[in-house]
């Protein structure tokens, strides 16, 4: 089971809650809620607290995160056989987050549990090009093209991942499948055997060497191998198809899907993720105990169950689970990613620098360790450090919402404003309907004292557009500013004052403190030299803290 399963539910959307929302309705569809009366009453249960946890997160999250609490929902209605609404929470969460491959992949393992190959087939192309190093995609494209007898592109796809991971079982076996359908014995031959060293459990490979064997002409040697063949296959981990029910996932080597046991792990991380939003931290224990039972010291299941502890308060069992995850996964990411949160939030900035400094040296795309050394850089100051991290991350998905305003941040604060100006407008130069870094756009031109005449008249056109297009909070403010640099005061102030307005009506009346601040001084002709107050949490994130309320520590 991979630890990229959990790494953003776990710390993502826990991190995220309370952040500035930028709504997201206009690409998404409401999922149906679907009839659970057929369902036994304690699964009932447990999808009813899975849709309301969702429900409620919902209007917290933005971008990844909310994408993210989607794919969490789509997979608790797919492994409870809800297919159609599956599908719904993960197109959503594809619209939210399009250059993650995860839940592409998800949506093409539900097209082939629902017999639609060549739907599936596309889904699997599109989640290989946008995430070539998960394995089951790469897995399901090669197998797609075996079976229309295009074997050699088939063997370049697998033979692309043996070159980054040589000590997995699995691949060097299919390269072991192809080489023998290629009738290149003495190839096959090789892959087998290091299949075998690999993985000497996989016993039904044994039946295929001594093809491979017999076929190079070694006739003693095929009679060993077929002595020893079995009927275990090298193990195909796919954590996001585990998380579907287990279902439509490539099969193994040989024909055989993974073990029960390891998909049942992972739908009890899923539930206790669930049950970590629902702040239920007692469930969750109970939940991650029964998953280590079936699969003890992995990694990701230690990193799950740190932060449920660490949420619930208990910083002492957080560091403890986070210290086992990372003893058990040396090489995991999510494990030293863990140990930071657990570190942060009982104070200690040195230790949870270096955990989160590891989990990037392991993994340079792991959004959250980038932003979570973000956050910390620039609380202590140092805001051109921090920056660089989140470049990274804005860099991954820019249509993001989320690391984009940290980023923008983090420049202001550092004294370069013209920096974020110049990124911002080098996207729009390329994706103009890129509306909420156009709203970034019409801020910093307006605000950035080294913005151009030209950009802040530019800055007044796209805000005007924006504005009229969606007339949020957001962008009334935006607009207001881009009046003001303009010389428009006037309409400054009644545009900021339209924007409160609309908090109000929508019942957000705890949101309108910085407004009143920007509207006070357009009042006085003073225009920001900020593209949020000062005070705004985008300059100084909020260390990562436990629960306020948390629930009873587990008893010992």
């Amino acid at each position: 089971m991979s630890t990229r399963l959990f790494a953003a539910l776990v710390f993502a959307l826990a991190c995220l809650a309370g952040s500035a929302a930028v709504s997201a309705e206009a690409l998404v569809k409401p999922v149906p809620t679907p009839d659970l009366s057929r369902l036994p009453a304690a699964k009932a249960a447990d999808l009813r607290l899975t849709r309301t946890t969702f429900d409620v997160k919902r209007k917290e999250l933005i971008g990844p995160a909310l994408a993210e609490a989607y794919a969490l929902l789509g997979a608790a209605y797919a492994s409870n056989g809800f297919d159609a609404e599956a599908d719904v929470a993960l197109e959503n969460a594809s619209l939210l987050a399009p250059t993650d491959g995860r839940w592409v992949y998800a949506r093409g393992v539900l097209a082939q549990k629902q017999k639609r190959g060549a739907v599936a087939q596309n889904y699997f192309e599109l989640a290989l090009q946008l995430d070539g190093d998960y394995l089951p995609a790469r897995v399901a494209v090669a197998r797609s093209r075996m079976d229309n007898g295009d074997l050699e592109g088939a063997r370049k796809l697998i033979a692309e991942h043996v070159a980054k991971h040589p000590d997995q079982a699995y691949p060097q076996a299919l390269l072991g499948d192809i080489a023998l359908g290629q009738k290149r014995s003495a190839e096959a031959v090789t892959h087998y055997q290091r299949a075998l060293e690999l993985e000497p459990s996989a016993t039904r490979v044994y039946a295929r060497l001594a093809e491979a064997q017999a076929a190079a002409g070694n006739a003693a040697a095929a009679a060993q191998s077929r002595a020893k063949a079995g009927p275990v296959e090298p193990v195909l981990p796919d954590p996001i198809a585990y998380g579907l029910g287990g279902v439509g996932m490539p099969a193994a080597a040989g024909g055989r899907t993974p073990a029960a046991n390891d998909a049942g792990a992972a739908r009890l991380a899923q539930e206790a993720g669930v049950l970590l939003l629902a702040r239920q931290y007692q469930g969750a224990r109970g939940k991650l105990d029964a998953a280590l039972a079936q699969d003890p010291n992995q990694p990701a299941l230690l990193a799950l169950y740190a932060r449920v502890e660490a949420a619930s308060g208990n910083i002492a069992a957080a560091k403890t689970r986070a210290a086992e995850a990372v003893a058990a996964g040396r090489d995991s990411a999510v494990a030293h990613l863990s140990q930071g949160v657990a570190l942060e939030m009982g104070n200690d900035d040195a230790g949870a620098r270096r955990a989160y400094e590891e989990a990037v040296a392991l993994d340079p795309k792991l959004a959250d360790a980038r932003s979570l050394l973000g956050d910390l850089l620039l609380r202590s100051g140092q805001a051109d450090a921090a920056a660089t991290h989140y470049r990274v991350v804005v860099q991954q998905d820019l249509t993001a919402v989320e690391p984009w305003m940290r980023l923008v941040g983090a420049y202001v604060e550092g004294g370069r404003c013209a920096m974020a100006l110049r990124d911002v407008s080098d996207v729009l130069a390329s994706d103009a309907g890129n509306r909420f870094v156009l709203q970034l756009f019409v801020r910093l031109a307006s605000t950035c004292r080294a913005a151009s005449a030209a950009e802040r008249k530019g800055a007044l056109e796209h805000g005007g557009r924006l504005y009229a297009q969606a007339a949020n909070a957001q962008n009334g403010e935006a607009y207001a500013l881009a009046l003001a640099a303009n010389g428009k005061w006037d309409e400054a102030v009644k545009t900021q004052q339209a924007a409160m307005f609309v908090l109000v009506r929508n019942g957000l009346k705890g949101a309108l403190t910085p407004y009143r601040q920007v509207l006070s001084q357009l009042q006085a002709k003073q225009l920001p030299d900020r593209p949020w107050p000062a005070g705004a949490a985008v300059y100084r994130p909020q260390r990562l803290a436990p629960d306020p309320k948390p629930a009873p520590a587990p008893a010992k």
